[in-house]
């Protein structure tokens, strides 16, 4: 079993994707190169918390778009805007802010042609799922839960699900 401070560390890089909206960031390592930091996980994507699908003010959806289109982006952004606040330090948060992209990214209807919407929501679905009979202020016990329940090949789909959907988003809605 692996120690509490990588399992979180993997937990935070495995829900870390499900942000993917920004930058590319390292994970946490010692500069002095130790065996441990070799072992750490590999980058994760984070999000900017301002994310917009729009070209007004960053607010208001762009000019044109259809009442669906207008829909998915205002989910898509509260999707990410929701695991932007998940913080590996802090259990209750990293939990609530999974449910809370759940909620959200589950809360539109007629997705079937948005790429990548499925594979984020099934990511989400796992994550939510491991996270059901666990007590969210327990470190040990949401970090063993989301390493149980999501893997690198996950994580790697849910990477290039996000840019799908954040692509034809962007694009208007176009695929």
């Amino acid at each position: 079993m692996l120690p509490l401070r990588l399992r979180t560390r993997r937990t935070a890089a495995a829900v870390a994707v499900a942000l993917a909206a920004g930058t590319v960031v390292g994970a946490c390592s010692s500069s002095e190169g130790s065996p441990q930091a070799a072992s750490e996980p590999a980058p994760a994507i984070s999000i900017d918390s301002d994310l917009s699908m729009g070209t007004g003010d960053g607010n208001e959806p762009s000019p044109g778009l259809s009442e669906e289109c207008v829909a998915l982006q205002e989910a898509w952004a509260e999707t990410n805007r929701a695991l932007a606040g998940v913080d590996e330090e802090h259990p209750r948060l990293l939990v609530a802010g999974i449910r809370a992209a759940h909620r959200s990214i589950s809360s539109v209807e007629d997705t079937a042609e948005v790429p990548g919407w499925d594979g984020m929501t099934a990511y989400l679905d796992k994550a939510v799922g491991a996270f059901e009979d666990v007590d969210p202020d327990d470190d040990q016990a949401v970090a063993s839960a989301m390493t149980l329940a999501v893997s690198d090949v996950d994580t790697a789909r849910a990477t290039t699900a996000h840019a799908s959907v954040t692509e034809y988003l962007e694009a208007g809605c176009r695929g």
